[in-house]
């Protein structure tokens, strides 16, 4: 047998932060020689006798465990193999693993390397991107090195994805706004594997894959005496700049308990102010982790408690701002102290169901909660339950990336009307362009549940699709996912003989509302028949178009001035709407009202 195994290994966090159980505080456990070894006793590991002096840089530990349990299949076989067949003989199994521990003398921190299942003991005490940390500083953003990738994203439908790339990749193709790299597979090289990582060239023949995620691994068969050169070569590279920046999106995790209780803190404080006084705005919107199905629900019920009596509002769409739900409860009590407001958030329920009235998604109020929040000047998103931060260079990313996206995209349709001075709501300003020509309003109207548009305007070339949104706040993530939503099915549809249109105009004439707007937006059929209004879109091409109006009160343009916006959930959100179109090659523009 080979003294030559693959081998990655793990770099210890400095310390741990241990929830403390009811209301106690949370404890920090530093990470060291008398927590490691507690450790390994509470898992069962038990410590081995080690050569003397196997390095002068590190401190050398090593721990073991066999397991034995039973074998599940075994019940199983004895229904097909005969009693004395040698598959049925033994009843149990036994499993060895180990942990080896370095504490570097140099670097007064802790690495592991683990065999069998001793990995399943260091994930909670690893860092998170050990491995993505090394490789940033071996990869130039232009190497077609990349492989193969595992990833998660912040917004979109699609909670990770692996892709497998055909051809070589480098980081600038792979690059998309949303996605947190996991684990990165990409080739090292020979000049990397003997300078960097000091291979004899003699044994480098070609390049090798690195495996880069919690762990660093480098697929080659390598000896102790090699792992221990590897993690001193790289122990040093790490105290160098790195070549390029692999994540500036962090989800925050075990280890960082302490902040998130502060960023929660600081959350729960905002939206209770907001309660109180509604002049003092917090965007958060409201979504669910499965969104799609979320937004495409029939109808929604918000269950709430204050004191012993139980409350319900029934919404005809999805919830999507915090402020309706404030609404609702500071109708019942507009003065609750903070602590039974916070019980409330954590207590409440947002049920969406579908026609049949079964149940689409369910999830408490505090859990639907998308906002963003400084702390000490940097940036982290809240998005359903869990929270990342956002790096500066995301950050300059999404103001460059918005800047170029709104300056290629500019509005070319019909003029707009002025809302400034004129219009209080969004329904307001909607309900204005009902009557002028070749406009009609459809704001509220959803068959099949999906926001087709708020207004419809064509031209002769031309059919627009305005979705109005008044502020460039979080919540616009709500909106560029409905207006993903909408611009999928109508190209959809056009395909189709535009049966989905046929059902827009047959949803605002079958609406039995009472409302003054509702009554105006459906006289508006009187003066086109459902078969010219679906020709309207046979020779046209349909333009999705995103209306802002900047509620800020400053003098800012989206255009030049974006870096000034302060919502990065909005930028993050129209970046990754930009893409999304093009993607599907639909037209998209977007136009800042005035």
């Amino acid at each position: 047998m080979s003294e030559k195994i693959q081998n990655s290994f793990y770099l210890l966090k400095d310390s741990i932060t241990i929830p403390g159980k009811g209301i106690s505080k949370p404890t920090v456990q530093i990470i060291d020689d008398a927590y490691i070894s507690r450790l390994m006793k509470l898992k069962d590991y038990k410590p081995q006798k080690v050569t003397p002096n196997l390095h002068s840089n590190y401190e050398i530990s090593l721990y073991f465990r066999k397991k034995t349990s039973d074998i599940r299949w075994k019940e199983f076989i004895k229904s097909i193999a005969l009693a004395n067949e040698p598959i049925l003989k033994h009843e149990k199994t036994s499993s060895e693993s180990y942990i080896l521990i370095l504490k570097s003398k140099k670097g007064k921190c802790y690495y592991s390397s683990t065999g069998g299942s001793g990995h399943m003991v260091i994930q909670d005490i690893a860092t998170n991107d050990l491995g993505l940390q090394i490789l940033s500083r071996i990869l130039k953003p232009e190497d077609k090195s990349l492989r193969s990738s595992k990833e998660r994203t912040l917004v979109g439908g699609i909670l990770g994805a692996v892709k497998i790339f055909r051809n070589d990749h480098n980081l600038y193709e792979n690059e998309s706004f949303g996605s947190i790299y996991n684990e990165l597979n990409a080739a090292v090289n020979v000049d990397k594997l003997i300078n960097i990582f000091g291979f004899p060239p003699a044994e480098i023949k070609a390049e090798s894959l690195c495996i880069a995620k919690n762990s660093f691994c480098i697929k080659k068969s390598i000896s102790f005496k090699e792992l221990l050169r590897i993690i001193t070569n790289c122990e040093k590279l790490l105290t160098q700049p790195p070549l390029v920046e692999i994540n500036s999106v962090e989800k925050l995790g075990r280890g960082n308990q302490t902040l998130i209780k502060t960023l929660n803190t600081k959350a729960d404080a905002k939206v209770y102010a907001n309660y109180l006084d509604p002049s003092k705005f917090f965007s958060v919107e409201i979504s669910h982790k499965d969104f799609e199905r979320y937004y495409l629900s029939t109808y929604t019920i918000f269950y709430f408690r204050i004191g012993t009596s139980e409350y319900e509002f029934k919404s005809e769409e999805p919830i999507r701002e915090i402020q309706t739900l404030l609404d609702e409860i500071r109708k019942i009590d507009p003065a609750v102290s903070q602590q039974d407001f916070e019980r409330i958030a954590v207590t409440a329920t947002i049920v969406t169901y579908d026609s049949g009235g079964e149940i689409v998604t369910s999830d408490t109020m505090r859990n639907h909660y998308c906002t963003e929040v400084q702390d000490n000047l940097k940036s982290y998103f809240l998005i359903e339950k869990d929270w990342y931060e956002i790096g500066k260079t995301m950050i300059d990313k999404i103001n460059e990336n918005c800047q170029n996206f709104i300056n290629s995209r500019v509005y070319t349709g019909p003029v707009i009307r002025p809302w400034i001075g004129f219009h209080g709501s969004e329904n307001d300003y909607n309900a204005s362009y009902i009557g002028m020509p070749n406009s009609m309003v459809f704001d509220k109207i959803t068959p099949s549940n999906i926001e087709v548009c708020d207004i419809l305007r064509w031209d002769n070339n031309h059919v627009y699709f305005y979705h109005v949104k008044k502020g460039f706040n979080n919540s616009m993530r709500d909106l560029c996912a409905q207006v993903l939503i909408a611009a999928r099915r109508v190209q959809e549809d056009s395909k189709d003989g535009f049966k989905f249109i046929g059902e827009l105009y047959d949803a605002l004439q079958a609406n039995q509302g009472t409302s003054a707007y509702i009554v105006s937006a459906r006289n508006q059929l009187q003066n086109i028949q459902r078969n010219i209004f679906i020709d309207l879109f046979t020779t046209r091409i349909p333009v999705f178009v995103l209306a802002v109006l900047d509620t800020s009160g400053a003098n800012r343009s989206l255009a030049t001035q974006i870096d000034e916006f302060g919502s990065n959930i909005a930028k993050f959100s129209l970046n990754e709407l930009a893409k999304n179109m093009n993607s599907q090659e639909i037209s998209f523009q977007i136009l800042q009202l005035s």
